[in-house]
């Protein structure tokens, strides 16, 4: 049987239930530190009854993607070597929205933070609250995505790199039919907007035709209805590139329209995707799901802690996505977990375990 995709509510976009400006501020299960009175500036020291209070600001609380990179960060605060010299205070705020997630830093920025991890929610719209870490010496690192600003450190996927190997992959499976369809992530998102450019100078520079474009907004059930919708008009199509998002999702949609497979590109690292690739290679699915690790959220613990300490890190670090592929879906997909689990819980050094991981996963 099919896997069908709910489209019923948007389970990557469930937004906590909380205030309008700064939803909700959640601690590690470790003790509140003692700040000293002088947080800022890594004043704290690592050691005795004081902790780095390290803040991270998520602007689009509830995605699953999201989510499981705060519950890996969360995981790697609780290990012996990292529980009894750090606090981390996470905010939530909705939709992406770059006011609210300056907003947010400023708050944190108030409370006295040691150092401040976001995910930034534009290229330039927190500037105002950099401009007063800096001022106050709070070292600022952006993880998970680009940021414009020279003082502001950045741990990210590749996600440039990440666009463009999956659009060479797409290239190398098309024949001497080269219509496209292009699904671009969310509009307004650096990483999206940075990105796309570069996918589709590409994928057009190889020779491919994008006969149809739309957005999945990094939601698999968005991602099968815009295929859905481009298949009526385009079901002749000979590949599809959707960024970052759409492994289950589009073939879902060919699936439902009874249209043989054509190769997708389309990764966000739900154990759907992973499985999707198990059950549909026999009929013949190649897919390439691209996707970075949520788990750079913890990577980002790591470089501040290090910071705060004291070592000197690169200013900027970006590191390879994930590739899934018909040849080693088996190695990621969870038969026992739900479709929109989202994988990537582990970075490479840190070794984080599932077990560990799960004990702080809120979606």
């Amino acid at each position: 049987m099919h896997r069908r995709i709910i489209t019923t509510g948007r389970p990557t976009m469930l937004l906590a239930a909380v205030g309008a400006t700064v939803l909700a501020l959640s601690a590690c299960t470790s003790a509140p530190a003692d700040t000293g009175g002088n947080a800022a500036g890594g004043g704290g020291e690592g050691g005795g009854d004081e902790k780095f209070v390290i803040g991270f600001q998520q602007p689009l609380g509830g995605q699953a993607w999201r989510e499981m990179g705060l519950a890996s960060l969360q995981a790697l605060a609780e290990r012996p070597e990292y529980k009894d010299k750090v606090e981390v205070k996470i905010v939530r705020t909705n939709d992406n929205d770059a006011a609210q997630q300056n907003a947010a830093i400023q708050n944190l920025i108030a409370q006295g933070v040691d150092a401040i991890l976001f995910d930034p929610a534009s290229a330039t719209g927190a500037d105002a609250a950099i401009a007063q870490a800096e001022a106050a010496g709070i070292p600022v690192i952006a993880n998970g995505g680009p940021y414009s600003n020279d003082y502001v450190y950045t741990v990210s996927t590749d996600w440039a790199n990440a666009g463009t190997i999956g659009a060479d992959w797409l290239l190398a499976q098309l024949g001497d039919d080269k219509d496209v369809a292009v699904l671009e992530g969310l509009a307004g998102v650096p990483l999206n907007d940075s990105s796309m450019p570069a996918v589709e100078d590409v994928l057009t520079g190889g020779g491919a035709d994008i006969v149809a474009q739309g957005a999945n907004g990094w939601n698999e059930a968005d991602a099968q209805q815009a295929m859905s919708q481009i298949l009526q008009s385009e079901p002749n199509v000979a590949g599809v590139y959707s960024f970052l998002t759409g492994g289950q999702g589009i073939p879902a949609a060919f699936a439902d329209a009874g249209i043989p497979f054509v190769p997708v590109v389309g990764g966000s690292g739900y154990n759907g995707e992973a499985c999707t690739l198990v059950e549909y290679a026999p009929e013949g699915l190649k897919g390439n799901m691209i996707f970075g690790q949520p788990a750079i959220y913890a990577k980002g613990l790591e470089q501040a802690v290090k910071l705060l300490e004291g070592d000197d890190i690169e200013k900027e670090q970006f590191y390879a996505p994930l590739e899934i592929t018909a040849d080693n879906a088996k190695d990621f997909c969870l038969p026992d977990m739900p479709d929109n689990f989202q994988l990537g819980y582990d970075f490479p050094g840190l070794d984080l375990t599932l077990d560990e991981v799960l004990a702080f996963y809120q979606n």
